[in-house]
């Protein structure tokens, strides 16, 4: 009981020991802090991830032709393991060229990875729906245009999110506006065609729309016909006439009438090329086959926009493309007699934009529906046999999609010089290791705060060994034995361990509660954002506090402690009264 007694009372006196509760505290409640926040930003990545990529893909190797039957080889994967698998699905990923202009007429091309999914299997497969910005395609993914209702902030952002205006007004409602604005173009320019055509011949070859050299020479001398014209951009002028009988001498019209005394279109106006306005494809009323892309690909550029009432900074996004508007994609095909590739290319519609806030994902993928891609690179032989390039597989709830990648690995239906077998983690891996070794590393260094914690108890108990010396004979005289004078030093290191690593969990629970209040506190105080979202792209800073994390640190603190007080307890312990009273 004595011991106890001894150890509660030097915790309360020895006001030195504080520096010790302090040290403790901060080295725990940073490492709670910091393993949150990494924890997660790793969850954040890995769902991104997996939200694109299916539990197991096969690939074939041959990258470019793929399966020669992908329906085959679907039935083959239920085949080997019907107890594990849950959803299959195929798609096509191809690289490929985006075109889409911009306001102003300049054309924007951009390279991409398109993917062909299969609409009625993919999201039994992934979570690609709820990337998208419309309520209905998250429900049920579609690749057909809707009427209005796209989300202008991201719903997994919440109120935090990146404003973008103009997918308010983008769906069926901004395609019909865009048709009107083509159609009055075309007309417009037919108009001006038929002015032009329609205009008198000139009179002689001395006109200025004629010969332009005389033109120049005779400024002061134009006749209202070539002055009514002199605003035009281009100087419009005959083509020179050729011999067409071999004789040196023009060809004379049929109906005996001279050339230039016959009405005619004028050769050389930018207007010539143009075709009457006879739309076969109603715009405000149809769409392409629609395409899915990412959000990165189209994104002119963030700015900050300061709220004026509650003086809180956001992000608005501009869009150079939005639902509504028509985008070329091109690329390489298939031969269909010999083994050199083709080209093929078509225009489709954007129906929606895919937000991963993975800038690799974001930046380069554009979905299809799997039928148009296959129909375009020749992936579809004249029996009906469709070709595809990956097999994506979601494995049954509770099962190790390890296993599963491994008995498709060993099953002889998929051999492996011809198809290459993988979970998603497979795929990442290396970006997943990447991140595992700068947390362990990152694990390591903050230790170092709690071991230099414990070099401080080890210094401050050699001190107050030395100085309870006296007190030390004196409770060994009245029959203390020395593992018990070894136990008061043993208990004060647990005790400031047990505080320190109290403190510094409470702290850190509560920091990592509040992070993004304090993420923002901060950036009012320093003057610039703390967190910016437009480099992480992420709203908010993730954080995650997994309870065996915690134990860990508090165990491996409170060890610390113990072990700093182990050599100041054999110090006292070996001490002989007689030395200690003498002191």
């Amino acid at each position: 009981m004595y011991k106890l007694l001894l150890t509660w009372r030097y915790l309360l006196t020895r006001y030195i020991a504080l520096v010790s509760v302090i040290s403790v505290t901060l080295g725990v409640a940073t490492m709670i802090v910091v393993n949150a926040v990494m924890l997660g930003f790793s969850r954040e990545m890995e769902n991104r991830m997996h939200g694109v990529l299916s539990d197991v893909t096969i690939s074939a190797w041959a990258s470019l032709r793929g399966f020669d039957d992908v329906d085959q080889r679907i039935r083959d994967v239920w085949k080997v393991a019907p107890d594990m698998v849950e959803a299959v699905t195929p798609t096509v990923s191809t690289q490929a060229l985006l075109n889409f202009e911009v306001s102003g007429g300049e054309v924007f091309t951009k390279p991409v990875e398109v993917i062909g999914i299969d609409m009625s299997t993919q999201e039994k497969v992934t979570a690609i729906s709820q990337y998208l910005q419309h309520p209905l395609n998250r429900e049920k993914l579609s690749f057909d245009l809707r009427e209005g209702g796209y989300d202008s902030i991201n719903p997994l952002a919440g109120a935090n999110g990146i404003e973008r205006p103009t997918l308010g007004t983008s769906g069926w409602e901004h395609r019909r506006s865009s048709a009107r604005y083509e159609q009055y173009r075309a007309e417009e320019l037919k108009r001006e065609k038929e002015i032009v055509n329609n205009l008198p011949a000139p009179q002689s070859d001395s006109d200025p729309l004629v010969d332009p050299q005389a033109a120049a020479g005779a400024q002061d001398n134009r006749d209202p016909y070539s002055a009514a014209l002199s605003h035009l951009p281009t100087t419009l002028a005959a083509p020179e006439e050729t011999d067409q009988t071999g004789d040196g001498a023009p060809e004379e019209a049929d109906s005996g009438v001279a050339e230039a005394d016959a009405p005619k279109a004028l050769s050389g106006s930018p207007l010539d090329g143009i075709e009457d306005f006879e739309p076969t494809f109603d715009r405000s009323k149809e769409q392409d086959t629609g395409a899915i892309v990412g959000i990165g690909i189209v994104s002119g550029g963030r700015r900050k926009v300061v709220d004026p009432e509650t003086k809180k900074t956001r992000y608005r996004e501009s869009l150079f493309v939005v639902p509504g508007d028509d985008v070329t994609l091109s690329f390489l095909a298939l031969g269909n007699d010999s083994a050199l590739p083709s080209f093929a290319f078509d225009r489709f519609t954007v129906v929606d934009l895919y937000e991963s806030r993975m800038t690799l994902y974001d930046q380069s993928f554009v979905f299809v529906p799997i039928d148009k891609i296959q129909k375009m690179r020749n992936m579809i032989a004249p029996d009906g046999t469709r070709m595809a390039s990956h097999i994506l597989i979601k494995a049954k709830p509770g099962v190790d999609i390890n296993e599963l990648r491994d008995r498709l690995r060993d099953a002889p239906e998929f051999p492996p010089h011809l198809y290459n077998v993988e979970t998603w983690r497979d795929s990442q891996s290396d970006m997943l290791q990447a991140v595992a070794i700068e947390l362990s590393v990152l694990n390591v260094l903050l230790f170092l705060i709690i071991a230099v914690a414990g070099f401080g108890i080890l210094a401050i108990f050699f001190m107050i060994v030395i100085e309870k010396t006296r007190d030390i004979g004196i409770l060994k005289s009245l029959g203390a034995g020395g593992f018990g004078i070894m136990q008061i030093f043993l208990y004060y290191g647990l005790a400031l361990g047990v505080l320190g690593s109290g403190l510094g969990l409470i702290l850190g629970v509560t920091f990592v509660r509040h992070i993004n209040q304090i993420a923002f506190t901060l950036s009012k105080i320093m003057g610039h954002d703390v967190f910016n979202p437009e480099i992480y792209n992420f709203y908010e800073v993730p954080a995650i506090i997994e309870p065996s994390t915690v134990v860990w640190i508090v165990i491996g603190s409170i060890t610390i402690a113990v072990v700093s007080g182990i050599l100041p307890a054999l110090r006292a312990a070996r001490l002989k009264p007689v030395d200690a009273l003498r002191v």
